[in-house]
């Protein structure tokens, strides 16, 4: 029992090591193709204005695709309860009048205020007589 206990640990770390063996062996291919990695060289990586620009474009770009994914997800989340998104004509009161009537009683109370000979000259009428 024991003798094929230690057999089968054996076994199995050979066709581990094995499986290793082989996978270290495998040549990988490259993400990105030599030709493109030259052009990029050539355009941005060989000088410092260049590669400053290539990161300055990038983070420009990484944010402006950041801040339109992140808007989206909140508008999708939160629709209806932010005030773009509100309908406003379910909160119109189609009872007005009142406020209406309102304003025209205080343009009457300032022209009620205002009446007189209808010259508004009272103050010129007193000074001639002075005189």
């Amino acid at each position: 029992m024991i003798f094929s206990a230690a057999l089968l640990r054996n076994h199995i770390r050979r066709a581990t090591v094995q499986r290793c063996r082989q996978q270290s062996t495998h040549v990988a291919k490259p993400l990105i193709g030599s030709g493109a990695l030259r052009t990029w060289y050539n355009v941005f990586g060989s000088s410092n204005a260049g590669y400053i620009s290539w990161i300055v474009l990038g983070v420009l770009g990484c944010e402006v695709m950041s801040g339109t994914m992140s808007d989206s997800i909140w508008n999708s989340v939160n629709q209806g309860k932010t005030y773009e998104s509100t309908d406003w004509s379910k909160f119109v009161v189609a009872d007005d009048d009142d406020d209406d009537d309102d304003e025209d009683d205080e343009d009457g109370d300032e022209e009620e205020e205002g009446e007189g000979d209808g010259d508004g000259d009272e103050e010129d009428e007193d000074e001639d007589d002075d005189e």
